[in-house]
């Protein structure tokens, strides 16, 4: 009853949950969610959160809340009866319990005394494995004191053995060896690797006490091995017994001490070696005055090299050897190139001065070549790396300063540059006497900038550690350069936009425009720039480019198209300022043709005041106006200058020109005209004057019109003269439709 009861109640929580309040709950609500098995707040609530607001949420949960309390207490009135009798219904419940409760005691009791036995079981089991454990532990010390004490027995034993080989007694270690060196080195080895297996034992038992007790016996065993094999393998590199000498040096891999390997193949090949090669060179030089020092230090090193592989050779072969096995030796490094980096420095103290920059960068390549030449005795990639991972190959690079070097070298290279064109005023190239000019160049800025960037690949500068700042340097040159040239066209168009009218204040020139080169410079000058600026640019691109990419074979082809792009935006940007200085050549040459623009004033007051009938032919001063052009480019300054460039200024000059020829003569018949209209209107108010000039008679404004279309003609025929097509310029086109009489408009011809 009971059981249908609850069953009763949940069936009616569930259609409370269906039926929801009185109001129709939105769709978005679905109350029956809230009972099923894995239903989950938190996630219900973030999932509705995303379009449901909070507020309308807590709203409806406080309604279905009291829709359910309401429910509640509706079932539990409905079954009240029922729960108020439900404890007189039930009899016999303690019986019922004993009864269910006894089996469960009992069930109880076994799993106790299984859970006890099956916990004794577990104890022992582990006491027993603690046991054996330590049983195991307790063998493998004892094996290893036993093998320890079995090496330890078995190296003295080798090394009394070795003392009765030599014939001497413990006490006289030192004394001479009796027998074949051959048979000694091979029992040295046999005792090096037994010294190399109580070395391994020693390790393993660091702990013990028994192994504490052996250590002086061992490191006796040791030291004395040590001096055998070092007394052994120097006798063999004296001797040259290859066979003793690998045997030795196999021992000395198999006790790990390949450091008292190369000092000793370091005191008896390389010291003597690098030694005598001094010596014989400076015993050489010393009958030869005009070597100096730093010569003798590069022929040391070409004299050291080929020593080193006659003499070292077969020592390095048998270290390099793959089947030798005798990778942990790096002779190159420790034995060869240490000691000849400490001899050479102390014999030639001012070798790495850079003092001298050339004696320096000959000194420096010689170092790189024996380098070189040492690592051209690596046979593999490891060897390689192992020679320039070295602490000794380190200590030799660190001796040439080369960030010292490229110092000086920048002020001496940019600094001649930088004094060239920091001059106020432009200097000839003969000022600069001390610098070769194969380029014919004309003045000392363009040939300060051609010396610099030929120093900067020079044979006796460049080193390639540095070629990275030595083509920077290169741009930073051609830059300062183009610099140069901004600032002298910006000062120039300055100083012209700073002249006013002499009843006018003058304008004060800006700190750009005062004291630069070209606020002063003529023409001829200007035109040396452009030409020195021709020339440099030419040479950069057809040769010097080549020439500083040939220096860097070591980069990838991607990095030198990268330099290449580089150094064509820095000529891009002188080219661009050399462009600027043939417009400030064509301002000036068009300023002083038009000069003689002024005599058209002289037809007006020809006209007016005269009784001159209508002109047939072209004024004189035609002639003149483009005459000042012609004498320029007939000179030696056009001269200098490349046929384009020619061709560039007549262009310039002859349209600005004609078009202020143009501007001038539109001007000067609408200013005509208007005064012959006033004049009209002025004679028309007076009675009998209406028709003073007669039909069909010519007004001065028209006879001016006539000659200057007649001078326009006549000028077309001198642009022809220059090899310009007149029709072709907008300037002329406009000059010929102001002077032309209205049947001849828009028709230009010559």
């Amino acid at each position: 009853m009971a059981v249908a009861s609850r069953m009763a109640s949940m069936d009616s929580l569930k259609a409370a949950n269906s039926a929801h309040h009185d109001d129709n709950p939105p769709h978005w609500f679905n109350p029956e969610r809230f009972v099923e098995s894995n239903f989950d707040a938190e996630g219900y609530v973030a999932d509705l959160r995303r379009y449901v607001p909070l507020e309308a949420l807590s709203a409806e949960l406080k309604a279905h809340l009291q829709v359910l309390r309401n429910r509640l207490v509706e079932v539990i009135n409905e079954h009240y009866g029922d729960f108020v009798s439900l404890s007189s219904k039930l009899v016999n419940v303690d019986s019922a319990v004993i009864r269910m409760q006894k089996p469960l005691l009992e069930i109880k009791d076994k799993l106790l005394a299984v859970r006890g036995e099956v916990t004794a079981a577990l104890d022992a089991l582990k006491d027993g494995l603690e046991r054996r454990q330590g049983v195991a532990s307790a063998k493998a010390l004892l094996e290893l004191m036993q093998d320890t004490a079995h090496v330890m027995s078995k190296v003295e034993k080798l090394l009394a053995e070795i003392q009765a080989m030599e014939g001497q007694s413990p006490e006289k270690p030192g004394g001479r060896h009796r027998s074949s060196l051959d048979a000694r080195v091979r029992m040295f080895e046999r005792l090096a690797s037994e010294v190399a297996r109580l070395n391994f034992y020693a390790v393993r038992g660091k702990e013990l006490a028994f192994v504490e007790q052996l250590e002086p016996r061992m490191g006796a065993a040791a030291h004395r091995l040590q001096e055998l094999l070092s007394e052994a393998l120097a006798q063999a590199l004296r001797e040259g017994n290859a066979p003793a000498r690998a045997h030795c040096l196999q021992a000395f891999s198999a006790v790990g001490d390949a450091a008292s390997a190369e000092q000793i193949v370091r005191k008896v090949l390389g010291a003597p070696l690098v030694e005598n090669c001094i010596s014989a060179v400076q015993a050489h030089n010393s009958s030869a005055p005009a070597s100096g020092s730093s010569d003798s230090y590069t022929q040391v090193l070409e004299r050291l090299a080929v020593a080193i592989k006659e003499q070292v050779g077969p020592v390095l072969a048998d270290a390099l050897n793959d089947q030798a096995g005798l990778h942990t030796f790096n002779f190159l490094a420790n034995s060869v190139l240490q000691e000849a980096d400490a001899q050479l420095a102390a014999a030639f103290p001012g070798a790495f001065s850079v003092g001298v920059p050339e004696k320096f960068v000959s000194n420096y390549q010689a170092a790189q070549a024996f380098l070189g030449r040492l690592e051209g005795l690596c046979r593999d990639r490891r060897a390689l790396e192992a020679l320039r991972d070295s602490d000794a190959y380190t200590a030799f690079q660190g001796r040439w300063k080369l960030s010292v070097y490229y110092g000086l070298r920048f002020q001496n290279i940019a600094g001649g540059f930088d004094a060239a064109v920091s001059a106020p005023a432009l200097e000839p190239a003969s000022a600069a006497f001390d610098l070769p000019n194969p380029l014919g160049l004309h003045l000392r800025p363009t040939l300060a900038l051609h010396h610099s960037l030929n120093r900067c690949i020079a044979e006796d500068v460049w080193l390639q550690p540095l070629a990275d700042k030595f083509v920077r340097l290169t741009l930073q040159l051609l830059a300062r350069f183009a610099a140069w040239l901004s600032a002298g066209m910006e000062g120039r168009s300055g100083a012209v936009a700073a002249a006013v009218p002499e009843d006018s204040e003058p304008a004060q020139p800006s700190g750009m425009a005062r004291g630069t080169w070209a606020m002063g410079a003529k023409a001829d000058v200007l035109c040396a720039v452009r030409a020195d600026a021709d020339v440099l640019l030419q040479w950069v691109d057809a040769d010097y480019l080549g020439q500083l990419t040939q220096l860097m074979p070591f980069l990838p082809a991607e990095a030198l198209e990268g330099v290449r792009s580089a150094l064509q935006e820095g000529t891009s940007a002188v080219t661009a300022q050399a462009a600027a200085v043939v417009q400030a050549v064509i301002e000036e040459l068009a300023e002083h043709c038009a000069g003689v623009l002024k005599q058209l004033r002289g037809i007006t007051a020809t006209y007016r005041m005269t009784t001159r009938p209508a002109p047939t032919k072209a004024s004189h001063y035609v002639a003149g106006i483009l005459s000042g052009l012609r004498s320029f480019l007939d000179g030696d300054a056009a001269g200098r200058l490349s046929p384009d460039a020619r061709t560039e200024i007549a262009q310039g000059v002859i349209s600005g020109v004609t078009q202020r020829f143009a501007t001038q003569a539109g001007d000067l018949l609408e200013n005509l005209r208007k005064t012959e209209s006033s004049l009209k209107r002025l004679k028309k108010s007076r009675a009998g004057d209406a028709s003073a000039d007669g039909p069909g008679a010519l007004s001065d404004a028209d006879k001016v019109n006539v000659q200057l279309f007649l001078d326009a003609q006549e000028y077309g025929a001198h642009i022809k003269k220059f090899g310009v097509e007149p029709t072709g310029l907008p300037a002329y086109v406009e000059l010929w439709n102001a002077v032309a009489p209205p049947e001849h408009k828009n028709a230009v011809h010559t």
